[in-house]
């Protein structure tokens, strides 16, 4: 058990660090609120290396959401309040982190939890860095399920940019990942990048499945653009297309990244 003065620091740590993530405007006010409990409870049931991959994924995740941010916003595809993240956004991709490092503390350490890290994290970073870049592919994205082209924007839809992108997002998060994790050993290194590239990459495509699936979208009536909440457009009101109107692009995301972490997890049989 972490004495009372170390987890006090440690909270304090929490709150002086996203009130600053909040200043520079990479997550709002409402995802400083969700982002303080979060990163304590993997600060303290995890590890500091839990903390600092945690850290690397938000402040990574955020350089690629800022990237030609101007460009996606005359496109009509950026991310809302300048790319800050709010509180459903740090659930989405936080939530599934901070449950496996309390299994991780309750298992007293068990490695397998180590690896649901590594998993949950690699296909939050994936994801971004797939979205962020593929919005400025120069070819129109694909529907993963029928291959058909669609409007770039549009939830279930892949270019090879964005499978590039995300094969590099959940390379860089398996690097990370090992340097924090791996102790050296050659074993650990392969297993734990192994599973961070392949959790990342099956995950962000189950992603963009459900997003074609079960995911709520909405049109325009006026102009027909499809649009991911429900929301005024050409001054009238989107109207629901399909999916599941309670399902929105974080519940996506939620149950994406609780997806990797389990496919993850699953390479505890190479030990």
């Amino acid at each position: 058990m972490v004495p009372a003065e170390q987890a006090l620091v440690w909270l304090i740590f929490m709150v002086a660090t996203t009130i600053f993530a909040c200043k520079i405007r990479v997550i709002d006010k409402y995802g400083t609120i969700a982002a303080i409990p979060i990163g304590f409870v993997i600060l303290y049931f995890g590890s500091v290396p839990w903390f600092v991959a945690l850290l690397a994924f938000f402040v990574t995740a955020s350089l690629f959401t800022k990237y030609k941010y101007k460009q996606k916003q005359k496109m009509g595809l950026s991310e809302g309040n300048e790319g800050a993240r709010g509180w459903k956004s740090v659930i989405a991709n936080g939530a599934p982190a901070a449950l496996v490092a309390v299994l991780y503390y309750s298992s007293h350490n068990n490695p397998i939890f180590t690896l649901s890290f590594t998993g949950s994290l690699s296909f939050a970073l994936s994801d971004t860095v797939a979205t962020e870049v593929g919005l400025l592919s120069k070819s129109k994205p694909r529907s993963i399920l029928t291959g058909e082209k669609i409007s770039p924007g549009q939830s279930g839809g892949i270019t090879v940019c964005g499978e590039t992108a995300a094969l590099i997002g959940s390379l860089l998060m398996g690097i990370i990942c090992v340097l924090l994790f791996s102790e050296g050993s050659l074993l650990q290194t392969r297993v734990i990048l192994s599973a961070a590239i392949t959790a990342g990459l099956v995950a962000t495509n189950i992603d963009s499945i459900l997003g074609a699936t079960i995911q709520a979208k909405y049109r325009c009536i006026n102009c027909g653009k499809y649009l991911e909440k429900r929301t005024m457009h050409c001054n009238l009101l989107t109207v629901q297309e399909s999916g599941i109107s309670l399902i929105d692009n974080n519940v996506v995301n939620l149950l994406a990244a609780t997806i990797g972490a389990i496919i993850a997890a699953g390479f505890m049989i190479i030990y």
